[in-house]
């Protein structure tokens, strides 16, 4: 396998959400960027992206040396599709593939700001993926769990966690769940305009963790993180210790 350095060329891709991002970028460079609303999370629309942004960029799938996945939390089937494509990019080329979270790629783009930051995804259902930062020297450090919360839990938590402090919240949950979480809540500040994933922040912040080692799990152990776990559904063994019943032949 190849050896990583800082100054890989990097294809990274986040579908956690319905906005879908891409990037190539080589150490603190951007090469390439694409953030856009996702119709469908296909894989044929995903290859189209990969290609677009190759051809820009003047090289080829065989000239990538890094691959960059968000492993969630966000959409089931967005996370699997996107890293299942780069799975396989990874055993064809025998390149490293390195999964980060969305959320902290959020907190990593945030505006400075004194107090805490959380970054939200929606996760339908009424519900939101989040999770508290505080930064520090430009750098997001991690002060909770990544969490699935209702408006009234995001509340209570942080109303029991961080009772004298502002919160300032943003990502592609709002401004869908804005009005729900304000009116008990002034100490709670949003940005003006939604703040959508970026696949380049997704790379970068797991090039600060492994600059030149490989990753912490191997490839084929390396699954999205599920926080709601019935969004999909595990296949029940079958019992032969039991008679099944026998269906009926239509006529």
């Amino acid at each position: 396998m190849h050896t990583p350095t800082p100054h890989d060329l990097t294809l990274a891709l986040d579908t956690a959400s319905p906005i879908q991002s891409l990037a190539l970028t080589r150490g603190q460079d951007i090469l390439f960027e694409s953030t856009s609303r996702s119709v469908s999370k296909d894989g044929p629309g995903l290859l189209t992206l990969v290609d677009t942004a190759l051809r820009y960029c003047h090289v080829t799938i065989k000239d990538v040396e890094r691959l960059v996945v968000s492993r969630g939390p966000g959409a089931f089937t967005g996370l699997r599709v996107s890293m299942a494509m780069l799975k396989s990019f990874a055993m064809t080329l025998d390149i490293p593939l390195y999964a980060g979270s969305t959320l902290e790629a959020l907190a990593r783009a945030a505006q400075p700001f004194k107090g805490i930051i959380a970054p939200c995804i929606d996760a339908r259902r009424g519900e939101i993926y989040t999770a508290f930062y505080r930064q520090n020297d430009g750098h997001p450090a991690p002060l909770s769990d990544e969490l699935l919360v209702s408006p009234a839990a995001f509340i209570e938590y942080v109303d029991k966690h961080y009772p004298d402090e502002d919160i300032l919240c943003f990502g592609p949950a709002f401004p869908t769940y804005r009005h729900k979480l304000t009116p008990t809540q002034a100490r709670l500040h949003f940005t003006e305009m939604p703040v959508a994933p970026r696949a380049a922040a997704l790379a970068f912040a797991v090039l600060e963790k492994y600059p030149d080692t490989l990753p912490d799990v191997p490839l084929e152990s390396l699954e999205p993180k599920y926080i709601r776990l019935d969004d999909f559904v595990l296949p029940q063994p079958f019992d032969f210790s039991q008679p099944q019943p026998r269906k009926e032949r239509r006529k």
